[in-house]
């Protein structure tokens, strides 16, 4: 299989490293076929969840059970916007697989059956999940939904530590500041059951990680560990930034937003001093990065939206729109190769940097990438819409 699939990544990897990008369409265009790669990701699953990337050496993977918990919410987005029920009845799938994946303490299995019988969880993931279900909650009221999802932040309550932060079931064994997430995740199950208990614990944790922001707006324990790069991905840091974000604006709370606006800010200062978010960042703010991660691309660009739409400062769209034109280029819309069509790679160049032998989730399209970036075209096509009316 490998010989078969070796010409099309030299393919590949020969146009990233001269720089060769795709033609960019229009948003909607690229957010159909993001959406089509997506739902060919969960046709190669057959349980429901969504397939975690396509390899250009291993072909597809089985389900992701974190992601497939986000993917619900822009599922359910998109089919509101393109009124479009088969989305809605996927992202139900999805719902229904989470329930299969969820064990008795209210914890989501890390990995699917068919990967491992180990049924320890991860914090970040079981937030994620929390995230999609109760959106789904939201659009078809149906208590199970709900049910898993108060379930699950019972357990995430019940292993938080005094301070606020997760240890236990933390990947790496660490305190991790991208789980302002999962503090996002309680507090939506706060305001669906209005139970002040949820809310409690993940201020806690929004207050911890708070502490961890230096001066610069670098918020500290935001890297993974090993094999991942010794410095925080901009995926992570757009990770904690998110739930500084959502959680401010769900709480009404200024505070938090100011505490996401810092860090985003000083991405944003980079990319107009350089053109370029690299990979990485170390607490200066610095990078010797030859790649980009596109999935955290994607990422602050719906952060930037978000800012613009509270702030009407008019660099935070200009940032936006110029990354997701990036990543549009990156994409390949009009290949008859539908592994790829609409997929979105986890480094550009596909391999990362070659010099330093690392990069983010090399040689693959990433299923998570692909729903970060949907969000953000999405999100900038309603801010044309209301400048226009």
């Amino acid at each position: 299989m490998l010989r078969l699939l070796l010409p099309k990544s030299i393919l590949i990897c020969l146009r990233d490293s001269l720089g060769i990008l795709h033609p960019e369409h229009a948003n909607e265009e690229h957010i159909k076929a993001s959406l089509e790669w997506l739902k060919f990701a969960q046709d190669k699953s057959t349980d429901g969840g969504v397939s975690a990337w396509y390899s250009l050496s291993t072909e597809w993977m089985p389900s992701y059970i974190e992601t497939t918990g986000y993917i619900i919410s822009t599922f359910l987005q998109c089919s509101k916007y393109f009124n479009d029920q088969d989305l809605k009845k996927r992202a139900i799938k999805m719902g229904d697989f989470l329930i299969d994946m969820q064990n008795k303490d209210g914890s989501f299995r890390r990995q699917v059956l068919s990967v491992t019988n180990d049924t320890e969880p991860i914090i970040f993931d079981t937030g994620q999940d929390i995230l999609g279900l109760t959106d789904l909650y939201q659009q078809t009221k149906t208590k199970k939904y709900l049910t898993s999802a108060v379930k699950a932040a019972d357990f995430l309550c019940s292993v938080q530590e005094k301070d606020g932060s997760w240890i236990k079931f933390e990947y790496g064994g660490k305190p991790r500041s991208y789980e302002t997430r999962t503090a996002w995740a309680l507090l939506k199950v706060y305001k669906l059951t209005n139970k002040i208990k949820y809310k409690n614990f993940g201020v806690k944790n929004l207050d911890w990680s708070g502490k961890n922001q230096l001066t610069n707006g670098w918020i500290k324990y935001n890297e993974l560990p090993f094999p991942n790069p010794s410095q925080p991905l901009v995926h992570t840091i757009s990770y904690a930034i998110e739930g500084f974000l959502w959680s401010g604006i769900l709480l009404n709370d200024k505070k938090y937003i100011k505490i996401a606006q810092k860090s985003a800010d000083q991405i944003l200062n980079y990319l107009n001093n350089n053109n370029y978010i690299p990979g990485t960042f170390n607490k200066n703010w610095k990078s010797s990065d030859r790649y980009t991660c596109l999935t955290g691309n994607a990422q602050i660009s719906l952060v930037w939206l978000e800012l613009y739409k509270i702030t009407k400062n008019i660099k935070y769209l200009e940032a936006s729109k110029k990354v997701n034109s990036y990543l549009k280029r990156t994409q390949d819309i009009s290949t008859n190769d539908l592994n790829i069509r609409g997929g979105l790679k986890g480094s550009f160049p596909i391999y990362g940097d070659i010099l330093k032998f690392s990069g983010y989730c090399r040689m693959a399209y990433l299923n998570w990438a692909v729903k970060f970036f949907i969000d953000s075209l999405i999100a900038e096509n309603m801010i044309k819409k209301e400048k226009q009316l």
